[in-house]
């Protein structure tokens, strides 16, 4: 155990001198909130996987898969074609708008009222993501370490902050793509490991049932679709992911770093499934959650298994990091700058402490969250997050980058509400049918007669 924790700490240690090396560079608040636009195609990859593969991608996704097997990898399969789609048909547009939120660049097309309902969305839909990051790191710190969860949660917030004052963006960016590649080692190197046991993907579907383990809809064919969609209009109308984009040096930069993390999640995430499922044919008796932590612990050497299971918690911290940022970034941009009373105040100096005042409060208060709420399903969280972000926000959005001036204020702005109020009261009132569906039917109901009414 010594030498697992000597070698996870070094890899912890090595992180934080390398974002305290690049942080040096921050010389203001476009350094810090877009990487001074200067991001090549791995910075743009960086800062959406960063966020976008953290704790939900990796223990969420092992820990799920324990428990209903391939349906597990709707999370990063849906996000991987979110980017795709994103690489293909927006990313140029989004880069050239020179904006540097979601909701700014909806305001520019509908005025402050989409602007602030977008804001309100995305803020409370990826501070729900936030918590599942802490879900997943209280689970990997208590499998070696003999915390409490208050005590694990708090670690974790810790790390977060660190990481991100820092640097910000710039600072995010060099350690999303040094982490991205520490966790392909990691996930890569446990599914040879598994390999050379003899548990090829024949084996595991001759030693556990079928259904539900080797079915996408395991969980059923309404939770699949509604996860799967969730990731699509989640990358789209989450902030992080979309700083990536506005980080870029150019047009064809942010399309071609789009594209790359498309490419690159899906394996990811089937990795992790595999993981997942070795462990539910071992019978081992453990926590669905430290399906991968416990696998790491077991199988590896404990030099090499310090350092894969440092690789993972920093991939849980950073997209910890990443979400928080964006979340942070959103209220200072999209808030208090529109305040009468902030407005005249924020400097640069006071905008960049503002956004640092702003990150403390969300990571401390989702530490508290996730406490409450430890051994619950961490996918699921992330699916609710990526519906409350996206109901209301994806139709407007897409419609302002595919047909500027088309739809007014007033059908946008009913668009974003409709969408947004179906995804909060549906479970109430429509228990079996996914509130993603209903929020997306009002959404698309109100933009589509706005567009008819428009022409």
């Amino acid at each position: 155990m010594k030498l697992f924790a000597f070698s996870a700490l070094s890899v912890l240690v090595l992180f934080l001198a390398l974002g305290t090396f690049v942080a040096r560079k921050i010389k203001g608040t476009s350094d810090y909130a877009v990487a001074g636009r200067k991001a090549g195609i791995t910075g743009v990859t960086g800062v959406i996987m960063g966020a976008l593969v953290g704790g939900a991608s990796t223990v969420g996704t092992a820990q799920m898969a324990y428990q209903y097997g391939l349906s597990a990898w709707w999370f990063t399969l849906g996000g991987g074609i979110g980017c795709l789609i994103l690489g293909i048909g927006f990313a140029a547009t989004l880069r050239n708008s020179g904006v540097v939120t979601i909701p700014e660049f909806l305001k520019r097309n509908y005025g402050s009222g989409v602007s602030m309902v977008s804001m309100i969305a995305s803020s409370l839909g990826t501070y729900i993501s936030v918590v599942a990051q802490f879900l997943s790191g209280v689970a990997l710190l208590q499998t070696i370490f003999p915390l409490s969860s208050i005590q694990a949660s708090m670690g974790i917030a810790c790390l977060v902050l660190g990481f991100l004052y820092l640097g910000g963006l710039k600072s995010y960016s060099v350690i999303g793509k040094a982490k991205i590649a520490m966790l392909f080692l990691a996930l890569g190197a446990s599914v040879l490991l598994g390999l050379g046991k003899g548990m090829t993907p024949l084996a595991l579907y001759h030693t556990l049932s079928v259904t539900p383990f080797f079915d996408l809809f395991g969980t059923g064919v309404a939770k699949g679709f509604g996860a799967f969609f969730s990731m699509i209009v989640g990358v789209f109308c989450t902030q992080i992911y979309i700083q990536g984009i506005f980080a870029a040096s150019s047009p064809a930069t942010a399309r071609k770093g789009a594209l790359l993390a498309g490419i690159l999640i899906p394996p990811l995430g089937l990795m992790g499934v595999y993981v997942g499922l070795f462990m539910r044919t071992t019978g081992i008796a453990i926590s669905p959650s430290q399906a991968l932590p416990m696998f790491i612990r077991l199988y590896f050497p404990p030099l090499v298994g310090g350092f894969f299971w440092a690789g993972i918690l920093i991939t849980v911290i950073g997209a910890a990091a990443g979400l928080s940022f964006g979340i942070a970034t959103n209220i200072v941009q999209d808030l208090f700058k529109f305040l009468p009373f902030f407005s005249t105040k924020m400097d640069e100096r006071r905008t960049l402490l503002a956004s640092r005042v702003a990150v403390l409060v969300i990571v401390v208060s989702a530490a508290y969250i996730g406490v409450l709420f430890s051994g619950d399903m961490i996918l699921q969280w992330s699916y609710l997050s990526m519906s409350l972000r996206g109901a209301g926000t994806f139709f407007p959005l897409i419609v302002a980058l595919l047909f500027p001036s088309r739809l007014s204020p007033f059908w946008a702005l009913g668009a974003a509400v409709a969408g947004l109020a179906a995804v909060l009261l549906a479970p109430a009132i429509i228990s079996s049918v996914q509130p993603l569906f209903v929020g997306l039917i009002f959404s698309a109901g109100f933009t589509l007669f706005g567009l008819l009414y428009r022409r």
